[in-house]
């Protein structure tokens, strides 16, 4: 049986689809078998398979990462917005949903299924398991990425759904879930919205002060791990979790396009991926506490 663990956030980007890269890239290093894992990427940008399969492009990264072919197993739920204000949806790489459009409150078909039927949570607890059916006979270690913030209301049928993507599959998975923050009050907010289990699923903390962190190195100051560790403790450490990582600011990212983006935007291709996740591992490998994360994921 697969280990799993899974990365959420306290909001959009806060670093996940990146820590889920690291931790494939670093996992894969250690001699396991590496599978990422989105249920679902609300993306325009997404990866085209030589079949024809589409899925988030953030997945073929994660992939790369982990050492393994793209695969819509990585990404099976797939809703895709289109610049006119439409959205298809696609389940395991095939196109589901074509072209439906938001109406107020409700969502209303123009071609193809029912948003609202293809998003049903039994429909994405059906897909979810399947993948991780799949993936659970291959791997040995599942690294699952969160959508959005863990959680999120007043977005109605799309509420749902991602607190389905976080919490909701993290039971499914029965996977402990590690939280990025990148400053506390975010997490206290975050916290004030879960039940007693749904806090009880979160086994770790990582620490992601970018903003900060990239003023103090703008200024001239070293961010050394050592002194990161001691931000990260005397910031967050009176949350009451685990601290495994406190990550430094990472220059390569600054001039590339974002990695999990929703609106079209240019991908970063795979093969310079593979080479600059070599170069970002190596210098955050002393601001991450892998000993604790695998111990965390059962390994």
């Amino acid at each position: 049986m697969a280990r799993k663990i899974m990365v959420q956030g306290t909001g959009s980007g806060k670093g996940k689809s990146l820590v889920v890269s690291i931790l494939c890239r670093m996992l894969r290093d250690m001699g396991y078998r590496v599978a990422p894992l989105k249920s679902i990427n609300f993306t325009a940008v997404t990866y085209r398979t030589r079949e024809g399969l589409e899925f988030g492009y953030s997945q073929a990264l994660q992939a790369v990462a982990a050492g393994v072919e793209p695969s819509p197993l990585f990404n099976p739920i797939t809703p895709k917005p289109w610049p006119d204000g439409t959205i298809s949806i696609f389940v395991f790489g095939k196109p589901v949903v074509r072209n439906a459009r938001f109406s107020g409150r409700d969502l209303l078909l123009t071609e193809g299924g029912s948003v609202g039927e293809a998003m049903r949570r039994e429909a994405m607890e059906d897909i979810v398991r399947k993948a991780l059916a799949e993936l659970e006979s291959s791997y040995d270690v599942i690294v699952i990425e969160g959508s959005g913030p863990a959680k999120v209301r007043g977005l109605g049928i799309m509420s749902r759904a991602i607190e389905f993507a976080n919490m909701g599959v993290a039971r499914i998975a029965n996977a402990p879930v590690l939280m990025i923050a990148n400053d506390p009050d975010s997490i206290r907010g975050i916290l004030s919205l879960m039940d007693s289990e749904e806090r009880s699923r979160i086994k770790g903390l990582i620490v992601n002060p970018f903003e900060w962190f990239k003023t103090s190195a703008e200024l001239g100051a070293e961010i050394t791990p050592e002194l990161a560790w001691r931000y990260g403790e005397s910031v967050y450490g009176d949350l009451g979790f685990d601290i495994v990582a406190v990550l430094p600011f990472i220059e390569e990212l600054a001039s590339l396009p974002e990695l999990d983006p929703v609106p079209p935007a240019p991908t970063i291709p795979l093969d310079y991926w593979d080479y600059l996740l070599t170069k970002i591992v190596k210098k955050v490998e002393k601001h991450i506490d892998m000993e604790k994360i695998a111990r965390i994921a059962g390994l």
